[in-house]
């Protein structure tokens, strides 16, 4: 029931439209017209909402997926998640149509797999393929994605597996793939790179195996020469840093839900590019958050939940759109009653019920700088209620943060603000080098 998707690695097409409500964003970016750098994405529920009842909080897009060097063979994919908390495409298989993919090989020459593994317990297993990716009208080429299925002739290594939820049909996943646009370029980085590892594979948690039938073993994978630029790529990549232009990170707009806090759907755009269009301008009055580790600090309740640039260590927080609501530890006084485990809508034991709707806030923090932004204010409301109401945006939904993770700004966040995503190591038009985001 609760989806956080903040990947854990080392390291124009039809949608099904919602009426909307409330008010747009403010500020310079401008979605739903007819740019070729924007993409419709929806909050309307899933891919089956009549049939598993509405996906809450997940913003779905389109993607068109051909193999290379064909404008014939290819495939629309609808319903991908868009998750600004993860780096690369992951579609799955049985929504391909069939479609055949050349494979990505490995440093050994074996053709690579990936396991992507989530914050939630989940993951997502399969090969690594070579597709060009449209979205709006934008194109992505040769770039390497994940085909999620499970394997024939060997089993899913356990240090993938192993305790874990394989969300490799729509059903589990409650989407056909996910969009993965976050502020990294790839999905491991220098950790799986033979450039920068000496052809040895990650010691712990390995994203990415070579398979036989005698098993799978850790294998490493090019993400380009040194992760600096785009030449050789093996690793599954973040398609915006392979278009032509725009590639410089996005922006995610979404009109305010009404006081209610509830909406049946809604209608937005994902923006390609910060300052390369009149469409994209970082707005003036933004708060711009450089990152450390891909996290942020935030200010809740008179503590700080931070990371440590130097160590990459402690909670931090993060912007993630794949979140279906805001996710932060119970440090209030008195703590926020937490819902049943047994109720009508299913186990709702990590979110929030309180007899009446909370008014909170809190500061977000530059880690590198110490600067504090406005003051963010937001509202919890009745988990078991605002489920059972049926909509597919709720703009109060929260919930209880893990052990050692920080506040996870959801999906919630995202309504009525424009919220900008810079991608690491590319140009981006303020004096703050990337990866940032700002809002």
């Amino acid at each position: 029931m609760r989806r956080i998707f903040l990947l854990i690695v080392l390291a124009s097409v039809a949608l099904v439209m919602g009426c909307g409500s409330g008010s747009a964003p403010a500020g310079v970016p401008t979605g739903g017209d007819s740019s070729s750098n924007v993409l419709t994405i929806a909050v309307d529920g899933g891919p089956n909402p009549t049939q598993n009842g509405p996906y809450v909080n997940g913003a779905f897009a389109s993607a068109t997926i051909c193999v290379p060097g064909s404008t014939s063979s290819c495939v629309t994919v609808d319903h991908l998640l868009v998750d600004t908390g993860s780096f690369g495409l992951r579609v799955l298989q049985s929504a391909l149509s069939g479609l055949s993919l050349p494979a990505v090989n490995a440093s050994n020459g074996s053709p690579a797999y990936d396991c992507a593994a989530f914050a939630d317990g989940s993951f997502l297993w399969g090969a690594v393929d070579e597709a060009n990716v449209t979205l709006g009208g934008e194109t992505a080429s040769n770039i390497p994605i994940q085909v999620v299925a499970n394997p024939a002739g060997f089993s899913i290594p356990a240090s993938c597996s192993n305790g874990h939820t394989n969300e490799d049909t729509q059903a589990s996943l409650g989407a056909n793939g996910i969009l993965g646009v976050g502020v990294e370029p790839f999905d491991c980085g220098t950790a799986c790179d033979p450039a920068n590892d000496n052809n040895a594979p990650p010691s712990t948690a390995p994203a990415y195996f070579t398979c036989t039938s005698a098993g799978c073993l850790p294998a490493s994978v090019s993400c380009s020469t040194g992760c600096n630029d785009t030449a050789s790529l093996a690793q599954v990549t973040n398609p915006v840093i392979l278009f032509s232009t725009d590639n410089n990170g996005v922006i995610v707009e979404l009109p305010a839900l009404p006081s209610s806090g509830t909406a049946a759907n809604l209608t937005g755009s994902l923006i390609f590019g910060i300052g390369t269009k009149s469409n994209n301008q970082l707005a003036s009055g933004v708060d711009v958050y450089t990152l450390a580790c891909d996290k942020f600090n935030t200010i809740f309740e008179n503590q700080t939940f931070a990371v440590n640039p130097a160590k990459c260590t402690g909670a931090g927080s993060f912007i993630d759109s794949g979140s279906k609501g805001y996710f932060f530890p119970n440090v209030t006084s008195p703590a926020i009653t937490t819902c049943p485990k047994n109720t009508t809508e299913g186990d709702l034991s990590d979110f929030y019920c309180p007899t009446s709707t909370l008014s909170l806030s809190a500061i977000n923090q530059d880690p590198n700088t110490l600067f504090q932004g406005t003051t963010v204010n937001f509202s919890v409301g009745n988990a078991e209620t605002l489920l059972s109401s049926g909509d597919a945006a709720l703009s109060m939904l929260g919930g209880l943060q893990p052990t050692g993770v920080g506040f996870d700004w959801g999906l919630p966040f995202f309504y009525g603000r424009n919220v900008y995503s810079a991608i690491d190591g590319q140009t981006v038009p303020t004096t703050a080098d990337a990866p940032w985001w700002a809002y």
